[in-house]
């Protein structure tokens, strides 16, 4: 072989070098992401590349793909073997695997061991091998930017390990490059010599537990006997043997890990699926002077990680500034630390968190805001969200306004009295349907012509107030529904505001709101059926610690269920109010002067 700087020797002084760096790159910031520490297993294959004595190999290392791919193609390999990351850039592996080398040469002086005879245009038949490594790998990425989730990775690795071979057939090639005669036959005996093997991992995360990977290695060992044959400088000079048998491997692999990963950036980005309640809104004050209420938190299934941590910090926002309350402390099942409340994955949980404090004048002209922040359980329950911000890595979810507040006693008798005028006095006109888990108005085009119809005619019979009442069927997760019904709220408003623009209708006020799963409705509608069971239908969902699943088996057994009753739940209720601003205006000063 000769001594020329080959891009896989390049390949593995750069390795060398970045040693220094990815070592240092473990300590990382003291509040950046922890490393998700993991055990795996893998499994790869491809092509065995021969640049031995025997093999085509001059300066660019695919060069028997160009010439030779018919015996390119039968160098084959492939490996399992099993590794654990132990920081955010640097892990180990081990592998096990068995291949296949062949290939040609022309126009080299070649020797035998122990043979002073010089022999020209040899070719190798097969030597197979069995092998097994140690490697280090180091993430180039991460070195700079940890990030547990990225899609693309460069991850070099170097190693040591050892080669088990047997030198396979040594043959005589005429002017065809075809078989002429046998000069050595298959070696009669394994060898073994040890290898260093040095390489690149074209890494792509296709799911939190499984990585496709392109891997090409290149092997150095520590025989030259692979191939039974060394090179010579020349025809008169004597055995030299210039170099080591290598070979390299560019292989396609699967990589399963066994962690339990705890993505709080997903926690975060979807931290909109988690939705609130707060019972009264808005806030009041009760007669002994304080203001009392709940805060009623539904988080979805499959939402919150095993080994997260929510910190709910509520606050009472007014002009110039803001009042803090206890925050709430949420934790994964597996975090073993205790909070306020502990979350199941697979279910997710509704959870009520009651507040009481004294009236304060900041108080009257406020909003009752929210912020989410998350955590990865490190040991340590962090009860405020300043002391999370200093120790360790976090992420922040949306901020979410819970209530309106806080309205003194005599107000919220007038704002108890208009609310009621406003709900006796709402009739409703229209309904759209949807699809299940869809808000597409023209997925039921016929039926949602007749509610255009019929809006039509309410703009032209002068009404200029409605309300959009959202909802969904009650199969499914809550915090699901809850935003399905009021994605359909806004497909209901969309469609309605179209209408009034190509009327060219003006002064036309609408309010809407979805509001999750209708579950009175649907127990309606199952009293009212001819369903044969229905009394058990209801008692067994009502008995059921997880409603929704029970829906869906019962679906499974009843197919009136999903075919006639849970389709009329899913719509967006059209109300219009007459005469409203000032019929109600008038019936809540009479109301609010005879009490």
């Amino acid at each position: 072989m000769k001594r020329n700087w080959t891009i896989s020797k390049l390949m593995m002084l750069v390795v060398m070098a970045i040693l220094p760096f990815s070592m240092n790159a473990q300590e990382g910031k003291k509040k950046g992401k922890p490393a998700e520490k993991y055990w795996y297993i893998q499994a790869d294959g491809g092509l065995s590349i021969n640049h031995g004595d025997l093999a085509n190999y001059e300066s660019w290392i695919f060069q028997d793909f160009n010439h030779y791919k018919k015996i390119a193609l039968q160098n084959w390999n492939g490996h399992l073997g099993f590794g654990y990351q132990f920081s955010k850039v640097v892990g180990f592996n081990i592998k096990a695997g068995y291949g296949i080398l062949s290939g040609h040469k022309h126009g080299q002086a070649l020797v035998f061991e122990g043979n002073n005879g010089i022999y020209y245009d040899l070719g190798l038949d097969k030597t197979n091998y069995i092998e097994g490594n140690v490697n280090l790998t180091f993430n180039l990425f991460n070195m700079f930017n940890y990030n547990p989730r990225r899609v693309f990775n460069l991850i070099p690795h170097v190693g040591f390990g050892g080669n088990f071979y047997k030198a396979g057939i040594v043959n005589q090639l005429d002017n065809n490059d075809q078989v002429a005669s046998t000069v050595a036959p298959q070696a009669a005996k394994r060898e073994l010599t040890f290898t260093v093997p040095v390489g690149m991992e074209f890494n792509f995360n296709i799911a939190p537990k499984f990585d496709l990977f392109f891997d090409y290695t290149y092997n150095f060992t520590g025989s030259d006997k692979l191939d039974q044959v060394a090179k010579i400088a020349s025809d008169e000079a004597k055995h030299v043997i210039n170099d080591k048998d290598m070979y390299s491997q560019f292989n396609l692999g699967l990589r399963v890990k066994f962690n339990n990963p705890c993505d709080i950036e997903k926690m975060a980005r979807e931290s909109k699926k988690i939705t609130y309640r707060v019972n009264p809104d808005p806030l009041v004050e009760g007669e002994d002077g304080n203001v009392c209420f709940d805060v009623i938190v539904t988080i979805p299934g499959e939402y919150f990680e095993k080994q997260a941590v929510m910190n709910l910090q509520p606050y009472l926002a007014y002009n110039g500034g803001q009042i803090n309350i206890d925050p709430i402390t949420f934790v994964g099942e597996k975090v073993k630390g205790e909070g306020d409340f502990r979350v199941n994955y697979k279910e997710g949980g509704e959870f009520t968190k009651h507040y009481c404090m004294p009236y304060q004048e900041e108080m009257a002209n406020s909003e009752l805001m929210a912020d989410p922040m998350f955590y990865i359980y490190d040991g340590v329950i962090y009860p405020t969200q300043d002391e999370i911000v200093k120790n360790t890595y976090f992420t922040q979810g949306a901020t979410e306004k819970l209530a309106d507040g806080v309205i003194v006693k005599d107000e919220y008798e007038i704002q108890t009295v208009y609310d009621t005028i406003v709900k006796e006095r709402a009739v409703k006109k229209l309904t759209y349907f949807f699809n299940k888990d869809k808000y597409n108005i023209a997925d039921r085009r016929k039926l949602n012509k007749e509610a255009d119809a019929a809006f039509k005619d309410l703009l032209n019979s002068g009404e200029t107030k409605y309300e959009i009442r959202a909802w969904a069927s009650p199969e499914g997760e809550e915090g699901h529904n809850n935003e399905l019904s009021n994605n359909r709220a806004n497909a209901a408003d969309k469609q309605m505001r179209d209408l009034i623009s190509k009327a060219k209708k003006e002064g036309i006020n609408i309010d809407g709101k979805g509001y999750g799963p209708d579950w009175n409705t649907f127990v309606e509608l199952v009293q009212n059926s001819n369903l044969k069971d229905k009394d058990a239908i209801l008692n067994n969902i009502n008995s059921s610690n997880n409603k929704e699943r029970t829906i869906k088996e019962m679906c499974a057994i009843y197919p009136q269920l999903e075919n006639e009753i849970l389709p009329q739940l899913r719509r967006a209720e059209v109300y219009s109010f007459e005469n409203y601003k000032e019929a109600v205006a008038r019936e809540v000063k009479v109301k609010v002067q005879k009490n």
